[in-house]
């Protein structure tokens, strides 16, 4: 079995001008609010005061969706998504996704379903103090149609996470600064389904706001081991290796952002850890 270690590479954050109050981050390809690896503390979409969403309602927000399509070159790899995600009280967050992996060495494509909670524990200066980040804690049930011929006997589980966002004004740009641990047991985010074992992994974001207009940013995600599941002639292959991707987005106006993105998943030589080397990313996001 060769290595699979099909990551979701994709960039950016949504977040208005205001420099006073960081705003929502873009549905990722889990539909989840984060980046494209990682999920935020903040909330997709949420109600700023007295704002209407759904229906007039002043609980329910507006639907926020993304689109991404990710191309990993080497390794003949296609990926498309699509998300939405709504934040209910601004404290919840709801999202689904749907993703559509073309695997040249698998003979169907995988059809992956993503659902997603999260929960906005503290607000950021929740409670009265300059320097308190936002908290949420989340999870997502995720379930994957892999091909019969991989050797993984679960094809649904669920993920959860807890994350700490905090926006930092006093710069020469506004820097947002994010950081979490993710406790997982799939393989290739559950693309090719899940492993034996759970494993906790670190992840971290630094993004800066330039001009009022473009978003910089760069996201890691720590290696994960989640059992015996993979191996083949290289060795243990079901330890996925660490991966960062770098982006940047133009935020067109208020609803829609443009974002790309170049994403580094390991050597796809390597001995003992699944990864397929590089490649690009585009997205569209809206906030209704």
């Amino acid at each position: 079995m060769k290595k699979f270690l099909v990551m979701i590479t994709a960039a950016a954050v949504l977040w208005s001008s205001s420099l006073a109050q960081a705003k929502p981050p873009l549905t990722n390809v889990e539909g989840v609010g984060g980046c494209a690896l990682n999920p935020l503390a903040y909330l997709a979409n949420n109600l700023a005061p007295g704002e209407k969403g759904l229906l007039g309602n002043g609980s329910i927000s507006l639907p926020q969706l993304g689109i991404w399509n990710v191309r990993l070159t080497d390794t003949s790899i296609n990926w498309f998504a699509v998300g939405a995600n709504i934040s209910l009280f601004n404290r919840v967050e709801l999202g689904y996704s749907h993703e559509f992996v073309d695997i040249e060495d698998l003979s169907e494509t995988v059809d992956k379903d993503n659902f997603s909670l999260k929960l906005n524990l503290v607000q950021e200066k929740g409670f009265g103090i300059e320097f308190m980040p936002a908290v949420s804690v989340g999870a997502i049930w995720m379930n994957s149609d892999a091909d019969d011929s991989l050797p993984l006997d679960d094809t649904s589980d669920y993920d959860i996470y807890a994350v700490a966002t905090k926006m930092v004004p006093g710069l020469p740009f506004p820097m947002i600064l994010n950081a979490g641990v993710r406790n997982t047991k799939s393989y290739v985010r559950g693309v090719l389904g899940f492993g034996d074992d759970r494993d906790w992994l670190f992840f971290g974001n630094v993004e800066t706001i330039l001009f009022k207009k473009f978003i910089v940013g760069w996201e890691y995600q720590q290696e994960a081991e989640v059992g015996d599941v993979f191996k083949g002639e290289k060795g243990a292959e079901n330890t996925t290796h660490s991966m960062w991707e770098f982006h940047i987005a133009y935020m067109y106006d208020d609803h829609l952002m443009l974002v790309g993105s170049y994403a580094y998943t390991g050597d796809s030589d390597s001995s003992h850890q699944a990864a397929l080397d590089d490649g690009y990313v585009l997205s569209l996001q809206y906030a209704f």
